[in-house]
């Protein structure tokens, strides 16, 4: 399982968090609090906080330490098809 982070909450100031490696333009991360947004059929990540959250798919999972969320991988891959 991988994490990602694209935004930080440090001592309550919101900050954004991005990765451009000077190597590999093409590794640039996307910035700031994301949304995933079904459009026209297809997701679309809309970054820096701009997206709508009454269109955001993601849903919180877990959050300092608290698991929300415990499907099992079968339940999962279901949703995934």
């Amino acid at each position: 399982c991988a994490f990602k982070c694209s935004y930080a909450l440090v001592n309550g100031q919101g900050m954004d968090v991005v990765k451009d490696p000077i190597t590999d333009p093409g590794k640039r991360s996307k910035k700031g609090r994301l949304s995933l947004e079904l459009r026209g059929g297809k997701f679309v990540t809309v970054a820096e906080g701009r997206g709508d959250p009454d269109m955001d798919c993601l849903v919180e999972v877990f959050r300092d330490g608290r698991l929300f969320i415990d499907d099992p991988l079968q339940a999962v891959r279901r949703r995934a098809e």
